[in-house]
């Protein structure tokens, strides 16, 4: 998919690569390199997509040894810079024009693309953090700051770089809720595991998925769980509604949300078998359900 990305940017943008003026003469090794490099560049516009993409990988190994040789050279910067843009390397490019803009803070393109870098870099390192967050315990702080990492991003490199991050968090969020459930702060733990299964959701939204990664079912039914156990079995009741917001056809999430209603006093028969035939309960566990209710209904 990212060969594929960067094929397609490669055929919109390497034009706008060829904006470095070169002069004949008496020229030093990085001058001779960068000279070269535009040159494997311009043959690299009239290749084929792979012969393409081959083309340039040389021409940014070239400017590589350019910077290597003068690091003061702003035109080996300029099209290192564009060239790690368009071959996928944002890191780098962020890195290239940070160089350039050094060296010629007069050029105001330069300077927007330096600052759009690091705005993009600042982002990510706030995603990091949250993650540290998490990992040290502050499970509610660190997702609440992916969740304004993730609205603060206005490029797909930069949200997939934090929804990454959100994928290495969620997991982290729920085993917190594991051990409290081991320490038996039952009331901590639905807490916990809500914010976990609200952060799947945020993943999948960030992922453009309409349906939850399978890892959620068992978080959902530890928070049922541990609503049970703090003698809370309605805790769960807005999360798990908000879960078939977004998904109406999570199996689990009907088969849970049916036991909250079976857990109430009295039962809600009727609604739980509706649920349960929705989560694909066997039929004969349906049936009992209903029989259930028709039995409740008589005694009013």
């Amino acid at each position: 998919m990212r060969r594929a990305i960067a094929r397609a940017m490669m055929t919109a943008i390497v034009p706008v690569l060829l904006m470095v003026p070169f002069v004949s003469g008496c020229q030093s090794k990085s001058e001779k390199l960068v000279f070269e490099a535009n040159d494997t560049a311009k043959k690299a516009m009239e290749s084929s997509p792979d012969d393409r993409e081959k083309l340039l990988n040389q021409a940014r190994d070239m400017l590589h040894e350019a910077v290597k040789d003068d690091p003061k050279n702003l035109d080996a910067w300029k099209l290192l810079g564009q060239l790690d843009e368009v071959l996928g390397h944002p890191d780098d490019a962020g890195k290239d024009f940070n160089e350039a803009s050094a060296l010629d803070p007069t050029d105001q393109k330069l300077m927007q693309k330096a600052r759009m870098y690091r705005a993009i870099q600042q982002m990510v390192d706030n995603a990091n953090g949250a993650l540290t967050q998490i990992k040290s315990g502050d499970t509610a702080g660190g997702m609440a700051a992916l969740k304004d990492a993730l609205l603060a991003t206005h490029s797909k490199f930069t949200r997939d770089k934090v929804t990454a991050i959100i994928a290495q968090a969620v997991p982290l969020v729920a085993q917190t809720g594991d051990q409290q459930v081991k320490d038996k702060k039952y009331a901590a733990a639905v807490t916990t595991y809500d914010q976990a299964v609200r952060g799947y959701i945020m993943l999948a939204e960030a992922q453009g998925k309409h349906s939850l990664d399978p890892a959620c079912d068992a978080v959902m039914h530890s928070a049922n769980e541990a609503a049970n156990s703090a003698g809370t079995p309605d805790a769960t009741f807005r999360l798990l509604n908000d879960v078939l917001t977004f998904d109406p056809d999570n199996k689990t999430a009907n088969l849970e949300l049916a036991q909250v209603y079976l857990r109430r006093n009295p039962p809600d028969y009727d609604t739980a078998a509706d649920l349960e035939e929705r989560g694909g309960a066997p039929d004969a566990e349906v049936k009992k359900l209903r029989d259930e209710a028709k039995k409740h209904r008589k005694k009013r």
